[in-house]
């Protein structure tokens, strides 16, 4: 015994170091946020009021700040809900129980959370293409247009950004180096990003999809099993609680919202699939009669199940139509320019910048760039040796725009998934820059070889 315990006391200690962010990140972290909060600034003043789906988000913060809940308020009178995610009200009621009820300094924590999105796109791509990529994407990400302007709203979209590449990195952490605790923790960040938004569940499927042979090569088949039941079990254990309540307060089976069948009638109705100035878009259907008058009076659970069968009887009585309203959703989703016929103002009450916008759409010059690349990137990527392991963002865009086609289309819900598409525009870019410097120095060896 008292061998051993010398034996171990001569042991080195391993000792967990703090690695600093590289200056390159922090660069890109500092000229972001200066970019995403000047742009908040100029189109809020230091009076933002919150508007839209912002006014959710601000009212249930406020109250869990205040000690009452995941709580709205219709008429004076308070009521549990679980109509929003969770997760982004309960990182600005922390906000808010430090600086009091400010949509201020909601909206420059938008900013903060956008301007990681960079970084993180950097790293990402270090981690999965090679430090080139990785630096052209980050720097990419620090001035792409859409994710500046959506980094000025109170909106999911911010968070959901940072924490689907931080789940993505993890992920990829996890296939490289493969443990039962990273598997684990994996499953926990993808329960974040679950509780942030959604759309997030069926990412993890499409993570165990893609380890599924890589880890095949490191473990067995009984481990390999084991590692991915973690991952779901992180999942569930982040995500199960906020079941748990729902089911406790609002007497239903609700796993994370009870907006999935309003938002599916939002979208699929007579209206919007008729109007070709709505088509492939949503209006708010208990702001538009007849459903106004139809769903009065009904609670919130009732209401989305009522919602949701009236959708579903749509589509299937309409099965026909499917294919050209799931283009128009698809189309909305990755147009090129930021405003449309049918979409809404960027800049409310300011006409000034609505009419700079529409003359000069800086989205518009970005995309006839990007986009181009991003196919060679994508190109290259799928001949490349390395595809399966590279090809994981474009799994993620792929069920993005599937889900997409299900419900609406919006430049919002593209924001999270931008950066996967900077990564292959990055990637694109560093092969021409290395096919043109090839070029140069095989004219520079020929202009230096004596002829015979």
């Amino acid at each position: 015994m008292i061998q051993r315990a010398s034996e171990d006391a001569r042991r080195p200690v391993r000792r967990v170091r703090f690695t600093p962010p590289a200056g390159e990140a922090m660069a890109m972290f500092a000229i972001a946020l200066l970019l995403r909060a000047g742009y908040a600034l100029m189109i809020h003043g230091l009076e933002p009021v919150p508007s839209s789906d912002s006014v959710t988000y601000d009212t249930v913060a406020w109250n869990l700040a205040r000690a009452m809940g995941y709580q709205m308020e219709a008429g004076g009178v308070f009521y549990p809900t679980a109509f929003v995610p969770p997760g982004l009200p309960f990182v600005l009621s922390l906000l808010y129980r430090m600086v009091g009820h400010s949509f201020l300094a909601a909206v420059l924590l938008m900013t903060v959370f956008g301007a990681m999105v960079p970084p993180l796109v950097r790293q990402l791509g270090r981690a999965m293409f090679g430090p080139v990529v990785g630096r052209t994407a980050g720097w990419l990400a620090v001035v792409h247009p859409l994710l500046v302007f959506f980094s000025a709203y109170v909106m999911t979209e911010p968070l959901f950004s940072v924490l689907l590449l931080v789940a993505l990195l993890a992920s990829v952490s996890w296939v490289k180096t493969p443990r039962a605790r990273r598997a684990l923790g994996v499953g926990f960040l993808w329960g974040l990003a679950v509780l942030t938004r959604p759309t997030a569940l069926p990412l993890p499927f499409v993570v165990a999809v893609w380890v599924w042979v890589p880890l095949g090569f490191m473990l067995s088949p009984g481990e390999r099993l084991r590692q991915l039941a973690l991952v779901f079990a992180g999942v569930v254990l982040v995500v199960a609680p906020w079941t748990i309540r729902n089911a406790v307060t609002l007497k239903a089976f609700i796993p994370v919202t009870t907006g999935g069948g309003r938002s599916l009638l939002d979208s699929n109705n007579a209206l919007v699939w008729t109007d070709p100035g709505l088509k492939g878009g949503a209006i708010a259907v208990l702001s538009t009669e007849p459903w106004a008058t139809r769903f009065a009076g009904l609670s919130e659970v009732e209401l989305d199940r009522k919602a949701g069968l009236e959708a579903r009887a749509f589509l299937r009585e309409h099965w026909r139509e499917w294919p050209g309203a799931a283009l128009a959703k698809v189309g909305r989703l990755w147009r090129w320019n930021a405003t449309a016929a049918n979409t809404g103002d960027w800049f409310t009450g300011r006409q000034g910048l609505s009419g700079l916008l529409r003359a000069i759409d800086p989205l518009v010059i970005w995309s006839a760039l990007m986009w181009p690349l991003a196919l060679w990137g994508v190109w290259l990527t799928w001949r490349g040796t390395r595809r399966y392991f590279q090809l994981l963002p474009l799994h993620v865009v792929a069920m993005v725009t599937l889900g997409t086609m299900v419900y609406w289309g919006a430049l919002r819900l593209r924001v999270p998934v931008e950066p996967m598409v900077l990564l292959y525009a990055a990637a694109g870019i560093a092969d021409l820059v290395w096919r043109a410097r090839a070029k140069r120095a095989g004219l520079a060896l020929l202009s230096t070889t004596p002829r015979p």
